[in-house]
């Protein structure tokens, strides 16, 4: 199991955080090719380069320089990983003592907010959705193509399975808080939610 979530229950307060709320597969750029690694470490590389341009021209450049652009790569892939490229992040907050539930999505830049009562909220539902890759021929392309490079895309042209906790209300709005190709995951959510709110 993955595990990308964090789920706590203190006294009257349930808390709920993820990264994994979206029902759908990434583009066609797969994560084990395109992530945000690879695009923190392009980042991180671009300013080094504009570094050595703006030293080169106007200082003599030394091995001490180059010794120096290591740590300072680590640090600036951190910092835009850490900061720039980072994950969205699912908040969800249902007090039991203020009857609120709160649900909040955090960006890197930006944030979505949703706040509703607990008399709103009609139930928490399970659901399971596929997503078929909609083009078999562009696949078969692009993965020929990248055999006759030597590499292999993990799990490229699969249909992906999503096993998805919702909080539906009685207005007809539907929110997916989790996400997940384990069913076990969305079961324990969906239970621990159940469980708290249904409590005495």
């Amino acid at each position: 199991m993955s595990k990308d979530y964090f789920i706590k229950v203190e006294n009257n307060r349930l808390m709920f955080s993820t990264t994994s709320f979206k029902a759908e597969k990434g583009s066609v750029l797969h994560s084990g090719i395109y992530n945000r690694e690879l695009a923190s470490s392009l980042a991180a590389g671009a300013c080094i380069i504009a570094l050595g341009f703006f030293f080169a021209s106007n200082v003599s450049v030394t091995v001490i320089h180059y010794i120096a652009m290591l740590p300072l790569f680590a640090i600036l892939f951190l910092a835009f990983r850490t900061y720039l490229f980072r994950e969205p992040v699912l908040q969800l907050v249902i007090d039991k003592k203020t009857k609120k539930i709160g649900i909040t999505v955090k960006r890197a830049i930006g944030r979505r907010a949703f706040v509703a009562t607990l008399h709103e909220l009609e139930k928490i539902r399970q659901g399971y959705t596929t997503e078929t890759p909609a083009n078999p021929d562009g696949i078969q392309l692009v993965e020929k193509i990248a055999l006759q490079h030597g590499t292999v895309i993990p799990d490229f042209g699969t249909t992906a399975e999503f096993h998805t906790v919702e909080l539906e209300f009685r207005d007809g709005r539907s929110i997916t808080i989790f996400s997940s190709g384990a069913p076990g995951e969305a079961d324990d959510i969906a239970h621990t939610i159940n469980h708290f709110i249904e409590r005495e």
